[in-house]
């Protein structure tokens, strides 16, 4: 099936107009975006073959080279094609003036509030689901059928291009000065570490936290990833510590691009009021706190990590692409759109079913129901065979890796609880949730006709019927999503649908008259939702952050005496820390091992018995609570042997006098002894011992100096 068969008759100049979406003249961040997505999924497609191969950083960086290259030769000799305009008129589609459609609005805004003040006072999921899919399934029925299904020109011009380039700025300043660390570095940065110290070893091939021979990766899903491979490489050529590659480098670029992404969407969504949108969705992110992950906790507070990078700027840009082949099918649309979706797979895993999902959600929502619509969506969908084919791939491997958590969807219950934990995982259970739900049901009503409003009432139900079902959520965490559900919410666009609410003043009825008390109308109520609805604000230090000049986003005490005892042995000696402090000796360079980082290591064969991990637990067990050494003195005493610990840091307290005495009798000697905690080496052949450091965040550590 050609895709030039299901294209829209018109009367195009000629059929090379067909042959693209974006005219050449379109907006710098537009082409801006589309260059990222393809240099990057470029990038993601030659780390996989890479690691297929088992083939190590120099040859990846040359087999990227030899792509771009042919990237770039392959444009050469297509040529640039010029395609016809969106639309005449950027105010082609009028509010719809039908009574039925009017009188539904209203009684979907009475419904959708009695529904979450039920909730609040008695939540029942289940009966809030059904409430929810009667009536976005009502309005998806009157709207699917009357709503035009066009693409139309975007209001401004240059100084709307400018002014989105300064929201962009901010969000970098925004995303530098912003510290919330997080304790997910371990695993992410310690693959650039890896990456950097061992350029010829295979990527994505083994363990490299723990130092146990023959260990295997965490999870092979993340074999998948190429972001953190990417900072790797930035780091190796640059000869800069990989952590500070993602705190500075990555999480400055990626800033920029969310409002660019977003800006590429509701270009599409609200051609009309594009910028506000934007510039509102930006103010939602930052304006709640609320969950550790509620959406905003993904954003611009946690910007260098790859998930983030997933929700915030490449599946923007997957809406965006679906959207407008589902309007106007054509060869560019439609591989940007498979291109931005092996972009988000290389930025998380999770993407292997959410980019997909998104991509066929957002073709439903343009789509107008015809003949001609299933066509166009499975012409659509073919676009996601390169995801869906290493989603196939890596399947078997994270059952085999999950066993039993997998069996069971992680939820560990009934199916129907599964959706409440969703939703309150996200979004808390207090005014954030309410507002939440009423924007979930209501969003479409202050939508102007158009893809917008298509998109605001499909998009939602699609996602309950599929992902958000409480009677299909057991079988969508076994074969979906694995044990995080939770992140099936990531599927659900619902900054989206709370940013149409509160921009409603500025995108109802004609939208030209009485500009003044539109906008202000427009900033009342974004002042209200950041006053009335989060209990706390996004960057405020209830929500873990602190603001302050550009810095390493980690604690700053814990990430102290990382240092101090990666300092104080050689390099691969393994070490015994308490748990705040293992997370970070794995973020720097030529690193030694604890013997437990967070939860990344399980039983797996021979390599790790299960009562080895047990021992390994409960060594860091007496290094957080000292205490517990006096019940069990010769599990402590037969670890430091049994490990070969070379330094042990544990929490000073006037109850470790039972640890002590045996650390002095193993051979240990007090180096360091702070408030929080102390450090004891055990000198031997080759011992580094160099006593403590004291680091400045904005300086490179001493051994992280000269990376290459």
């Amino acid at each position: 099936m050609r895709i030039g068969a299901v294209v829209q008759s018109g009367n195009p100049a000629s059929a090379a107009h067909r042959l693209s979406s974006a005219p050449l003249t379109a907006p710098l961040s537009d082409r801006f975006c589309d260059a990222v997505v393809v240099a990057f999924a470029l990038w993601t497609v030659s780390c996989h073959a890479i690691v297929a191969a088992r083939r190590a950083l120099l040859a990846l960086l040359a087999l990227y080279a030899v792509m771009v290259v042919g990237a770039w030769l392959l444009r050469r000799r297509l040529g640039a094609v010029a395609p016809a305009p969106d639309a005449t008129s950027p105010t082609a589609f009028p509010d719809s003036p039908h009574p039925t459609l009017s009188i539904l609005r209203g009684v979907t805004i009475v419904v959708a509030a009695a529904t979450a003040l039920r909730f609040a006072v008695s939540p029942d999921v289940v009966q809030l689901w059904w409430m929810a899919v009667i009536l976005l399934g009502v309005a998806a029925a009157a709207v699917c059928v009357s709503d035009v299904d066009r693409l139309s020109r975007p209001d401004g011009g240059r100084a709307s291009e400018r002014l989105l380039w300064l929201l962009a700025a901010g969000c970098v300043v925004l995303t530098l000065v912003s510290h919330r660390p997080d304790a997910d570095d371990a695993f992410y940065v310690n693959v650039a570490v890896s990456t950097v110290d061992a350029p010829g070893r295979a990527l994505l091939s083994k363990d490299t936290m723990h130092g146990i021979p023959g260990l295997p990766l965490y999870f092979p899903v993340y074999r998948v990833h190429s972001y953190e491979l990417l900072n790797g490489a930035l780091a190796y050529l640059t000869g800069i510590p990989a952590i500070y590659s993602f705190h500075w480098l990555s999480a400055a670029f990626a800033a920029l691009l969310v409002p660019l992404a977003h800006a590429r969407l509701f270009r599409v969504l609200t051609p009309r009021r594009w910028l506000a949108m934007v510039a509102t969705l930006m103010f939602i992110l930052v304006a709640a706190g609320e969950t550790h992950r509620w959406y905003g906790n993904f954003s611009f507070v946690r910007m260098w990590q790859g998930k983030s990078i997933s929700l915030f700027v490449f599946m923007p840009l997957v809406y965006a692409y679906a959207l407008r082949f589902a309007v106007r099918p054509n060869v560019r649309d439609w591989a940007m759109l498979a291109l931005a979706q092996i972009a988000a797979v290389g930025t998380s895993s999770t993407a292997l079913w959410v980019a997909p999902v998104g991509a066929v959600v957002a073709l439903c929502s343009a789509v107008r129901p015809s003949r001609r619509a299933p066509r166009i969506v499975l012409l659509g969908t073919l676009a996601s065979a390169y995801v869906l084919g290493a989603a196939w791939l890596v399947r078997g491997s994270l059952q085999e890796s999950l066993g039993g958590w997998m069996a069971s969807g992680g939820q560990g219950g009934a199916s129907t609880p599964a959706l409440q934990i969703a939703l309150t995982t996200i979004l808390g259970d207090s005014r954030l949730l309410i507002f939440a739900i009423v924007s979930l049901l209501i969003a479409w009503v202050f939508v102007p006709p158009g893809l917008g409003r298509r998109f605001a009432v499909a998009a939602p139900l699609a996602v309950l019927l599929g992902l958000l079902n409480p009677y299909t959520a057991g079988w969508v965490g076994r074969n979906v999503t694995g044990p995080s559900y939770w992140r099936s919410m990531w599927a659900l666009p619902l900054p989206i649908l709370m940013g149409f609410v509160l921009a409603s003043p500025l995108l109802l009825g004609d939208t030209s008259s009485r500009p003044g008390e539109r906008r202000a109308a427009w900033l009342v109520l974004l002042a209200a939702f950041a006053l009335l609805i989060p209990r706390y604000s996004g960057l405020s230090p209830e929500n873990g952050v602190q603001l302050s000049w550009p810095k390493l986003k980690v604690p700053d005490a814990a990430y102290e005496w990382a240092v101090a005892v990666n300092d104080s042995v050689p390099e691969k000696s393994h070490v015994a820390v308490p748990s705040d402090v293992d997370t970070w000796i794995v973020t720097l360079h030529h690193h030694v091992f604890p013997l437990l980082v967070r939860t990344y290591l399980r039983s797996w064969g021979d390599h790790v018995t299960r009562e080895d991990l047990l021992e390994r637990i409960a060594m860091r067990r007496f290094l957080d609570h000292p205490e517990l050494v006096e019940a069990t003195p010769e599990l402590f005493r037969d670890g430091l042997d049994r490990y070969e610990v070379r330094a042990v840091c544990l929490v000073n307290s006037p109850r470790a006098g039972a640890a002590r005495t045996i650390l002095l009798q193993a051979g240990f000697r007090p180096t360091l002894r702070r408030p929080d905690y102390e450090l004891w080496v055990r000198r031997g052949r080759g011992s580094n011992l160099r006593g403590s450091m004291r680091p400045d965040h904005g300086m490179i550590p001493r051994r992280d100096r000269g990376v290459r």
